[in-house]
């Protein structure tokens, strides 16, 4: 059975042979592996089932440590070398002429997909949309103003997620020619207590276009794959009905996967699971072992999940831990 092969299986909730897996991890952290194993092919010498690529303009860096993206945002990355801090938010007012928004049909967004689609013929291959609706808009805007406009002006945070969405459909429109089997969409919504806005405006001013751009992929025939970190469970329910296929990161902290996997296994797959917060950084090397192994023996059991790190494994996470985690799921039996 092929990776790619077990992870169809286990998004429709059928039982594989091992647990897909798929350990992803922050540039630090990549720099350790990378020298650790002696070379770059990291997704080779881990055996990851997923591989993904990210549907945007390339980042240019305009200083040292500061990147301009496609919407000619700058980040500063002096700190967290992944994402960063917005420099530069242009939305100073509610007036959408103050943006430059990327053309979606911009070259530069596809030309690695056929290399990608050629080098991955035995993986689950995923195209990735991060920044999906509401971080563009806050990275746009700043984020104490999006929710105050929210409140003030419905009309103009509408209009905003509006030019957003029409952006990501016309990119769903090029990617999905390509023989890719899902699109991750990144967007998060929730803190460790609960959704940032509330499931009332999430109603209000997110799911009318998340519902559109998930049509877009299941009519491909694609699967669907969300990324929101927090405490975001009350809306499991209307994001199974909005066709969401699996969900991610599955953090243990702000829920019980336990039974998160009993009350919507059968229709949702769950990807991630593995502590960030608690067990990888400060556990002992047996005792990732151990809750590897639970993860996979007990929210792995009839399918309906992939093992991962419940984000993208942090600089402070202990070498042999991640060592020890990667060993678990190279040698299932």
């Amino acid at each position: 059975m092929t990776p790619r092969e077990r992870v169809l299986l286990a998004i429709n909730h059928q039982q594989t042979d091992i647990v897909p897996y798929h350990i992803i991890y922050t540039s630090p952290i990549q720099k350790k592996l990378e020298e650790y194993y002696q070379t770059s092919q990291l997704d080779d010498v881990i055996g990851n089932h997923i591989v993904k690529y990210r549907l945007r303009i390339p980042d240019v860096e305009v200083s040292p440590d500061h990147w301009r993206d496609g919407y000619n945002l700058i980040w500063d990355r002096t700190v967290d070398k992944d994402i960063g801090v917005v420099t530069n938010y242009p939305l100073t007012k509610r007036d959408l002429s103050l943006v430059s928004f990327p053309n979606p049909k911009d070259e530069r967004i596809y030309q690695g997909l056929p290399k990608f689609i050629q080098e991955n013929t035995q993986r689950f291959r995923m195209a990735s949309i991060g920044f999906a609706l509401f971080e563009r808009a806050w990275s746009l805007r700043n984020m104490q103003e999006l929710l105050i406009d929210m409140i003030e002006a419905p009309d103009f945070v509408h209009e905003l997620f509006e030019a957003i969405t029409q952006i990501q459909l016309a990119i769903l429109d090029e990617a999905l020619q390509y023989d890719l089997d899902a699109i991750l969409f990144g967007d998060d919504w929730g803190q460790q207590n609960g959704l940032i806005f509330g499931i009332r405006l999430w109603r209000k001013f997110i799911k009318p276009y998340i519902a559109r751009l998930y049509a877009k992929v299941k009519q491909a025939g694609k699967s669907v794959f969300i990324h929101s970190c927090g405490k975001v469970q009350e809306l499991f329910p209307e994001l199974i009905e909005l066709g969401v296929d699996v969900f991610n990161p599955f953090q243990p902290e702000v829920m019980d996967i336990n039974e998160m996997k009993k009350q919507f296994g059968s229709k949702l797959c769950f990807y991630g699971g593995m502590s960030i917060q608690q067990v990888l950084p400060f556990g002992t090397p047996a005792q990732v072992k151990e809750e590897a192994k639970r993860l996979m023996r007990e929210i792995g059991k009839d399918g309906g999940y992939i093992i991962a790190p419940s984000h993208a494994m942090p600089y402070d996470i202990p070498l042999e831990n991640i060592l020890a985690f990667i060993e678990v799921v190279q040698n299932q039996s």
